[in-house]
């Protein structure tokens, strides 16, 4: 049988992109139907009956909801919490990104240097610098020190230290979108800029009308990619929460799947709250 030319294109195209959607059902689609079919079961496993299933429909979701609080307690959390942190690196990023598109000496030193933690940021390792004090200004004794003879009132020093850590923590997490910014920035060509300096524009309004208009339709991907990412990250309380469940004989195999279901209508939840209000912001600047 002798194919046009329509359909050999079609039929390349097709065998391109073969191994994406081999690997979208093996990965992703394979994975959910079992999460989703697990979740409505109790799961027991034995060394002579293998894996059995037992129907229990929305029990397990009902004891998460309603019986069971570290779950729900921890989601509203992380629902309040990223709702204040997202604006937050977004802005760092932002301001970040403007800083390094600037013609200053070490431009490179600096994009590694935000860069780096994406590089080496693994929950372990993120976990043993928190506890040794790599992450906590407040475990290091000398600085304490040095911060209480500036500033003796206790409670003016432990506020600043938490609000230092928290920056720092932030400004962690603004790696990428840092990046994504620098890009976009980069794109921008000069003379917009020399053009509006002509016309009296100062630096503040060049910033308003060309840079944050420039970057802004990237802001949503940022959001995205942050809400993710910090939903993810192997410290979040709830990562810990599944992982625990799977291996408590109380609850195992179907009740983790449950809270994973639900773990995840938390993240489409605030990724479109988040989007939506990305969105219409985007439409006032217009």
């Amino acid at each position: 049988m002798t194919l046009s030319m329509k359909q050999k294109k079609a039929l390349t195209g097709i065998l391109f992109i073969s191994p994406w959607i081999i690997g979208f059902l093996v990965l992703v689609v394979y994975p959910l139907y079992r999460t989703i079919y697990m979740s409505f079961h109790n799961v027991s496993f034995g060394s002579r009956s293998g894996w059995r299933y037992n129907w229990v429909g929305f029990e397990n979701f009902q004891r998460i909801l309603f019986e069971d609080i570290d779950f729900v307690v921890a989601a509203q959390n992380f629902f309040i919490t990223t709702l204040l942190y997202v604006p937050v690196i977004i802005a760092l990023s932002v301001i970040i990104a403007v800083l390094l598109n600037q013609k200053i000496k070490g431009k490179s030193f600096f994009r590694l240097l935000f860069f780096l933690p994406i590089i080496i940021m693994s929950g372990e390792l993120m976990e043993n610098m928190s506890s040794y004090g790599g992450m906590a200004v407040s475990a290091n004794r000398v600085l304490l020190d040095v911060i209480y003879t500036i500033i003796p009132r206790e409670e003016v020093v432990l506020w600043i230290v938490s609000l230092f850590e928290l920056i720092v923590q932030l400004m962690w997490y603004s790696a990428v979108p840092i990046l994504i910014f620098l890009a976009a920035l980069q794109k921008v060509g000069k003379d917009m800029y020399e053009a509006a300096s002509i016309d009296g524009a100062s630096v503040w309004t060049s910033f308003w009308k060309i840079t944050l208009p420039t970057i802004y339709p990237l802001v949503s991907v940022c959001v995205i990619f942050v809400v993710v990412f910090l939903a993810n990250f192997e410290m979040n309380p709830i990562i810990s929460i599944i992982m625990e469940s799977t291996y408590d004989g109380s609850r195992r195999e179907g009740y983790a799947s449950a809270l994973s279901i639900l773990y995840t209508l938390v993240q489409i939840v605030l990724i479109s709250l988040l989007y939506f209000m990305t969105r219409s912001r985007k439409t006032s600047l217009r």
